[in-house]
């Protein structure tokens, strides 16, 4: 049986809402605090970093750090449109950057544009940065998308058209924004260079209001203002990203005011966090979604008779509201409800611990003296894999390990360090190489819904993110279908049915979707997230 289910938030539009614990700030005769740094803004959110170079990276901190340094194509503002940057126009057929078949696109450069060592920006930097994505050697997370570009044309220093094989409708998910990873690369500094060794990934040269001036490991990363940036001089004049990696220690340094803003506060935190004095606190819908994930490639979970009776074993719901107090979206589909593609009547396993011990008994599993199920000499035990400092994943998990009990199934319980949870295949990362059973994390979609890189059979990693070498050939022609047609009615119906396979298949569990909070001093302004980035108009933030 399948059950939907849903959350008293708003559609259509990201929920914004903010709390304070003062009188509205910097507005009438509000003096700033004693422990405000001026011109300075420390910040931190639970993580620790593997690297500095986005190409390379797989943590939304990365692309944090990255919206004040680095330089794209696109940002997407607080509601999640994609605004121009490096570009003075998003590619449309309508305005002629989209040819008529649509395998051309072309994108105008902003002029006047320097690298932080003062060297100016060109279309050259964006024709090395496409080779070296392209380049087998590359330790990129993905070649999703770019796979299909054949040829850049660099018409001019300001004109790039990309070739490509076949249309791409997706093209604003990877093409240089800040939710595809990959910020365009200095030629001037990394040709001829190995940029999976490069010092460069230490303190990386960019484009960004802000430039890099310190990562000290384990500590903290620090960043200037960049008075020649094209936009003008940011308001701030440094930005100091300090390494806490515990929740509860963030939660102290906040109170302490070490850090001005804690970011992405954890569910189980927040109503806690937002009490802190003399801070303001930012609830928004985001385009993250958290989600339990099978490994596959374990023969018991191949079985789908087994991820369907593990998934009626597990009670979102009251994950939702015991760990999560509520915040966030409760779906049965890992596109945002925020998105033109959403199904709203995308189902899901309803908790049903009786219904889940006969599904196994059917298959063979029986119990055995030692409370677990046994089939052909195999026992329904699992590893989940989680990471270090998160209270809330060890509440889930403690739970979940009851509810499995009850009917048969052990659950061992692994937590790693973030950054090698998170670390690439080539890096060897417990979620890329699928050390793990089941595991838990977030991921962000981006503006456009596709999903082939976290999904499709030809992106199983290392070719891509799908860690849980899920394979469905119907679904992957859905997901081929909508990339090749940029008419969103067609599209649409596209990706309805690939959350009805999703929904049928179960190869991982959404858990909800997001809200995230942000908690900061009250003494800024010009904080203002969006769905898809924390930080998209870092030149405005001041104190």
């Amino acid at each position: 049986m399948f059950v939907r289910v849903c959350a008293a938030l708003f559609l259509g539009a990201a929920l914004v809402s903010c709390t304070g614990n003062n009188a509205p700030q910097n507005g009438g005769a509000h003096r700033r605090h004693a422990w405000t740094i001026p011109g300075t803004f420390r910040w931190a959110d639970g993580e620790d970093i593997d690297n500095l170079n986005p190409l390379l990276s797989t943590e939304t901190l990365v692309n944090d750090l990255s919206s004040f340094t680095m330089g794209y194509f696109f940002l997407f503002d607080d509601k999640g449109n994609a605004i121009p940057s490096l570009c003075l126009e998003i590619p449309t057929k309508a305005n002629g950057l989209i040819s008529v078949d649509g395998k051309s696109l072309t994108f105008r450069l902003r002029h006047g544009v320097l690298w932080h060592d003062g060297l100016p920006f060109t279309s050259a930097d964006v024709a090395f940065t496409v080779k070296t994505i392209l380049d087998p050697h590359t330790n990129v997370l993905t070649r999703e998308g770019w796979d299909l570009i054949t040829r850049v044309d660099t018409p001019d220093a300001y004109t790039v058209i990309f070739r490509l094989k076949k249309p791409y409708a997706a093209f604003v998910n990877h093409y240089f924004t800040p939710v595809g990873n990959p910020a365009i690369l200095p030629k001037h500094l990394l040709q001829g260079v190995d940029v999976n060794r490069a010092p460069y990934n230490s303190l990386p040269v960019g484009l960004g209001p802000f430039k890099y001036v310190r990562w000290a490991r384990g500590t903290d990363v620090v960043m200037e203002a960049f008075p020649k940036w094209w936009g003008g001089p940011p308001k701030l004049k440094r930005i100091v990203f300090k390494v806490i990696t515990d929740a509860n220690t963030v939660f102290v340094a906040l109170q302490t005011h070490a850090i001005d803003a804690y970011v992405r506060v954890p569910t189980f935190q927040y109503q806690s966090v937002q009490r802190t004095a003399a801070t303001r606190t930012i609830a928004h819908d985001v385009t993250t979604y958290g989600h339990i994930d099978f490994n596959l490639k374990n023969p018991m979970l191949a079985d789908p008779q087994v991820r369907q009776a593990l998934a009626r074993a597990i009670d979102v719901r009251l994950l939702w509201q015991k760990v999560d107090h509520g915040a966030g979206y409760l779906a049965c589909t890992p596109i945002s409800h925020l998105s033109w593609a959403y199904d709203p009547q995308a189902s899901c396993y309803s908790f049903d611990l009786a219904a889940a011990r006969a599904q196994l008994e059917r298959d063979g599993w029986k119990l055995g003296p030692d409370g677990l199920r046994h089939r052909n000499g195999a026992t329904l035990r699992f590893d989940f894999a989680g990471n270090t400092g998160n209270p809330g994943l060890d509440a889930r998990v403690l739970l979940i390990q009851q509810w499995f009990k009850s009917i048969g199934v052990g659950l061992d319980y692994t937590r790693y360090q973030t950054n090698r949870l998170f670390a690439s295949y080539a890096a060897g990362g417990i979620a890329a190489t699928r050390h793990y059973d089941l595991v838990s994390f977030a991921w962000t979609i981006a503006p456009d819904p596709d999903l082939t890189n976290l999904i499709a059979c030809t992106r199983i990693s290392p070719l891509g993110q799908n860690y849980m070498a899920y394979c469905n050939r119907e679904l992957d022609r859905a997901l081929e279908d909508a990339l090749l047609h940029y008419q969103p009615a067609r599209r649409r119906a596209d990706y309805i049915l690939v959350q009805e396979l999703l929904a049928r298949d179960v190869p991982f569990i959404v858990l909800s979707q997001r809200t995230d909070h942000v908690t900061f001093n009250d003494d800024f302004t010009g904080i203002n997230p969006g769905p898809e980035m924390m930080f998209w108009n870092p030149q405005a933030m001041a104190n």
